[in-house]
């Protein structure tokens, strides 16, 4: 087979992958003002929130304060003042956010509840957790029935700790249950930086407009960064969920 033949007319290899076969998907332009930056940042899932955290941890932008950005915060007091409200009016607090992020991300998780419910997994695993936890439970009860020595009570009690531990995990395995995204307070207290810090960007770019001023392009840049990496991120997991672009 001759180059001419293996080619498509549009130059793309005959067989194999061809990963452009798809119209490619780029994170959409920044919101035009601070409600957009507070609603989008209310539709995120856990997942999306995990990997913006990740991609944020192995960023070198993110290893300290940019000193432009620390400026900007401390020139406007009162615009900061009002993104902080406006990020809290759509957020609330750090742990309802989360509980906002995990009613997306069970939304998501949806349809694969529903094919684990048809397949007899999901019971299957309740069951299985009903008699991991009696089987654990029963040798200390065993042991106060009897009389049992504290310590005995003690290793017991550590025995079984570990044996949930790794039983819960196969269980959760053989169920194929994703596994439930670990955000910790003082990242997820990051991420709620960078969201404030687009807000605020947005506010005084408004307040600007009417006063015929702009925001320097480094700082703007420096205050837009985080949001920017985040709905990069969250993107991203939007285009795994959505399944490979073949």
């Amino acid at each position: 087979m001759t180059e001419t033949q293996y080619r498509l007319a549009d130059g793309s290899p005959r067989y194999g992958i061809r990963r452009n076969a798809a119209p490619s998907r780029k994170v959409s332009s920044l919101p035009g003002n601070a409600g957009d930056i507070g609603r989008e940042a209310a539709r995120l899932s856990l997942d999306h929130l995990e990997a913006a955290i990740n991609h944020r941890l192995s960023s070198a932008w993110a290893d300290q304060e940019d000193p432009l950005l620390v400026e900007f915060r401390n020139e406007h007091p009162e615009e900061l003042k009002a993104a902080r409200a406006l990020v809290h009016e759509h957020l609330g607090s750090n742990r309802s956010w989360l509980r906002k992020a995990q009613a997306v991300r069970d939304r998501r998780l949806t349809s694969l509840a529903r094919r684990r419910k048809a397949s007899g997994h999901a019971a299957a695993a309740f069951v299985l957790r009903l008699v991991l936890i009696a089987g654990l439970l029963l040798p200390s009860i065993i042991l106060v029935a009897n009389g049992a020595p504290l310590l005995n009570l003690v290793l017991t009690g550590v025995i079984s700790l570990g044996a949930a531990y790794g039983a819960g995990h196969a269980i959760t395995e053989w169920a194929r249950v994703p596994v439930m995204p670990h955000i910790r307070p003082g990242w997820l207290k990051e991420l709620r930086s960078d969201i404030v810090d687009a807000a605020l960007l947005a506010i005084v770019q408004e307040k600007n407009v009417q006063e015929k001023n702009d925001v320097d392009s480094r700082t703007a840049d420096a205050a837009v960064r985080g949001w920017k990496h985040l709905r990069f991120a969250a993107t991203t997991v939007d285009i795994l969920h959505d399944g490979p672009v073949i």
